[in-house]
């Protein structure tokens, strides 16, 4: 059974995209021929937009590379009806390149701008209900920028047998920063203040990603909607206090199997989407100074598209 993609890390899996980590896949191998599974997902865009809300390149083309195992433990009809484990690893390439140190603008420049290791668990129960625990790590190749340490825990609910074909698949999580800042939340204060600026810190999150698939030629369209509620330590409050809605983010995703390979080559399949995210958090706003843009921003637009592969 081919995985189900989660409305897609200074900073990204994606964009889970974001991807997907934030932002861990979950597959379920019920009907699967074997227990291990793989997926390869390969995504062009015209920036690198993180989950968060930062804009960490904006110049040339980005391209995003993520490559997942599962290994599926246990299936059944009990309480517990899937458990997975989750491993793989997730890189970024722009092809203008950024500054290999602070500040951006800067020479030597690198095309290689991150790469994540992804670990995580994956957990269905009650038929309807998928709790996901994934650790993520962001080292950073750009700006001096040092490697953050991650735990999200999110929980999704399956509402198809309610609501049919107007399901809108929520999900709620929360993500917490295990060590170091995955936003440029220091910057300021260490440029102009010369502090530490705020602790690792916390967001919660809810959205949901409605779908319609055309049957007759296989193609699903989502809509996925998301709303980032930060702590006041995740983006700092160098700018201004603390919005309760950091960030706000809707699109649109289209999907179709690629029905012409050849079996034995795995499940291949094409996507294409756009999202817009509304920068509420003045201080998420004020921070983009910081990365790419090199000014304050109140949003950001993304186009996207790619193949994935799941064997």
């Amino acid at each position: 059974m081919k995985p189900n993609l989660p409305s897609n890390p200074l900073l990204r899996t994606s964009a889970l995209a974001a991807v997907l980590a934030g932002t861990v896949l979950s597959a379920r191998a019920q009907d699967a021929p074997s227990r291990v599974n793989a997926l390869m997902n390969f995504e062009f865009s015209d920036k690198y937009l993180t989950p968060r809300g930062m804009i960490v390149h904006d110049d040339g083309l980005t391209f995003q590379q993520l490559t997942l195992g599962f290994f599926n433990l246990y299936k059944g009809d009990s309480f517990i009806n899937d458990v997975t484990l989750v491993g793989g690893i997730w890189n970024d390439f722009s092809t203008e390149g950024v500054s290999e140190n602070a500040p951006f603008g800067s020479e030597p420049k690198t095309h290689w701008i991150e790469v994540d290791p992804i670990a995580g668990v994956s957990i269905g129960f009650a038929n309807k209900f998928t709790l996901s625990v994934t650790y993520t790590a962001f080292l950073m190749e750009i700006l001096n920028i040092g490697t953050s340490q991650h735990l999200e825990t999110k929980l999704a609910f399956d509402d198809t047998e309610y609501l049919g074909a107007f399901a809108l698949h929520p999900y709620f999580l929360y993500w917490q920063e295990l060590d170091e800042k995955a936003t440029a939340a220091r910057v300021p204060y260490l440029v102009f203040l010369g502090q530490p600026g705020p602790d690792s810190s916390h967001y919660f999150e809810f959205g949901v990603t409605p779908a319609y698939t055309f049957e007759n030629i296989k193609l699903k369209l989502e809509a996925p909607l998301r709303v980032l509620l930060p702590d006041k330590d995740f983006y700092g409050e160098y700018y201004a206090d603390s919005s309760t809605i950091g960030l706000y983010e809707l699109g649109v995703k289209a999907s179709i199997p690629l029905g012409f390979m050849p079996k034995g080559y795995g499940n291949w399949g094409f996507h294409a989407g756009y999202r817009y995210m509304r920068f509420e958090d003045d201080n998420l706003a004020g921070m983009q100074q910081f990365n790419a843009p090199g000014e304050a921003k109140k949003d950001a637009s993304q186009i996207y598209g790619g193949i994935s592969i799941f064997f």
